[in-house]
């Protein structure tokens, strides 16, 4: 994918407005209508063959506005309604003129939506066998009904193709289907074979380098594939749903830029549904234009019935650190959609607007901690937050953020000495001994750990005269670690070290090691008064 180019210029398209309004100063056809389906252009298809039936209500028209229906019941399902809607269209125009048989085609293909496809199969033949195979659209609309719904069947749809393509060889959509057909068996040379054909038939024509590029796209050959979108493009560059694949090949990329300069340039060549919108604002929030993302999301109608959209104004808002909107649409989110659907990333979003909005950052923490298993990442989080709050001076939340590090981490040393300092920090040194205890153990030269270990001791208050000495292996060892050359670096630490030393032997009356140790506070303060003091005892 690296060698994917950016080629799209960034310029919006305004030819839409042009066309559209140059189309409509003349007599509408159904040539034009299902131009305007091919390209995805919903509002103008519905007008144009609404149109046609009102103003004269012939048995094809009726036909061709219930095969839109069906259409547009595949991109924008409302459980079944549409297609209820085409199967009356089809009924009427049998009502008008019976011997028109591509409406029982409709009814045919009504049927196998409906995933009855023996049934619908009786209609189809028996609409072939009355137009005695001589109609090539007809059978071009019969091998649809095989090839773009679940219940497909590729072979039935490339004997009916053949039968079209004898009677008419010029006609590009029937090798485009039959491509797809191919597709269906994965069979990509038969596939690249028609739809090579359709090329040729059409050169200026887009879709079919868009389908060739689709095979490619299949046999993970990006950069050919996105060669074959270009020409495409530049064959017509006003075909709406080569701009959706770009935009979709450059998303996979992680082109993001370029995913949203094709799917703009989409979006503005038709209907600018909800859904292209939404799919709009997710490229957008993908490359990070927040600010661009939540206007087109908020900008979808209220009636729109996809709950996702309050998850990626969620994670739009996290990112601004607008938190209380961000936890807003992110309870909204999860109230509406089932926790199956939920991604690793929307535990992390969520429990990093618990964090930041101050809600709850107990709960936060242990949120983002669900998404760890799933996307280890994650955790560079939970210690980023740690770092923050004991910043912050805020340790036990520190210490709640280091200890979900540690449970599900790789326990590293580092990890250790952060919890054992957020405990220290806030004022719980057992806890810190026992933390420091734990990394001293894997890490017995630790600087460090060693003296904060002695710190502890003296702290809980285990040995407060020092007359056993608890804390004094860990000073010890605290001296000997600091080479000569880091102890200007260590000079106040190496001055409590020592002077725990010095009091330690003067309590237990051993005159010589105690001088020792005051010396060598002198050594680094030299005046030190406990020091200095410390000498005077003989």
């Amino acid at each position: 994918m690296k060698k994917i180019k950016m080629n799209i210029k960034n310029s919006w398209i305004t030819a839409l407005a042009l066309l559209t309004l140059s189309s409509f100063s003349k007599a509408q056809t159904i040539a034009d209508g299902l131009r305007y389906l091919d390209n995805e252009q919903y509002f103008n298809a519905s007008k144009t063959f609404k149109g046609l039936v009102a103003s004269q209500p012939t048995a094809a028209n009726y036909y061709y506005l219930g095969n839109f229906f069906l259409n547009l019941e595949r991109r924008d399902s409302v459980q079944g309604l549409y297609a209820d809607s085409a199967k009356m269209m089809f009924e009427k125009g049998i009502l008008i003129d019976p011997k028109f048989n591509l409406n029982y085609i409709g009814l045919g293909t009504y049927e196998v939506f409906k995933e009855k496809p023996a049934q619908g199969k009786l209609l189809i033949d028996k609409a072939i066998k009355d137009s005695k195979g001589k109609d090539a659209e007809l059978l071009y609309r019969a091998a649809e009904a095989y090839v773009v719904y679940p219940s497909s069947d590729a072979l039935e749809a490339n004997r009916l193709l053949d039968m079209a393509i004898k009677i008419n060889k010029n006609n590009p959509d029937y090798y485009n289907l039959k491509g797809d057909a191919f597709m269906l068996k994965n069979d990509g040379s038969g596939a690249a074979n028609n739809y090579d054909a359709a090329k040729r038939i059409a050169p200026n024509s887009a879709k079919g380098y868009i389908s060739y590029g689709n095979i490619l796209i299949r046999a993970k050959s990006y950069q050919k594939a996105l060669e074959s979108y270009l020409e495409g493009m530049s064959k017509d560059s006003l075909y709406a749903p080569g701009y959706r694949q770009l935009g979709e090949l450059y998303y996979k990329a992680g082109k993001f830029e370029n995913a949203i300069q094709s799917y703009s340039k989409y979006i503005k060549l038709t209907d600018q549904r909800p859904e292209n919108q939404y799919r709009y604002g997710a490229f957008l929030f993908l490359a990070k234009k927040y600010d661009e993302a939540i206007s087109v999301l908020n900008g979808l109608p209220a009636n729109y019935k996809n709950d996702f959209r309050f998850r990626l104004l969620a994670y739009c808002y996290a990112e601004k650190m607008s938190f209380t909107e961000g936890m807003g649409n992110m309870e909204s989110f999860m109230s509406k959609v089932d926790s199956s659907k939920y991604l690793p990333s929307d535990y992390f979003y969520f429990g990093k607007l618990l964090i930041e909005s101050g809600k709850d950052t107990s709960k936060g923490l242990q949120v983002i901690a669900k998404t760890i298993e799933k996307d280890s990442s994650k955790l560079t989080s939970i210690g980023e937050f740690g770092k923050r709050f004991f910043d912050g001076k805020r340790f036990s939340r520190a210490a709640e953020a280091y200890t979900l590090v540690l449970e599900k981490g790789k326990k590293t040393n580092q990890d250790y000495f952060n919890l054992g300092n957020a405990y220290y920090f806030g004022k719980e040194y057992v806890k810190a001994d026992t933390v420091y205890s734990q990394l001293l153990r894997i890490q017995p030269q630790s600087i460090l750990a060693n003296l904060f270990k002695a710190r502890c001791i003296g702290l809980e208050k285990l040995d407060p005269d020092q007359s056993k000495g608890i804390a004094k292996p860990y000073y010890e060892k605290f001296t000997m670690l600091v080479t000569p050359d880091a102890q200007e670096k260590y000079k106040k630490q190496l001055i409590e070290a020592y002077s725990y030393l010095g009091s330690y032997y003067a309590v237990r009356k051993d005159v010589p090691q105690a001088h020792s140790a005051w010396n060598k506070v002198l050594a680094l303060e030299p005046e030190n008064a406990k020091a200095k003091n410390g000498l005077l005892i003989k």
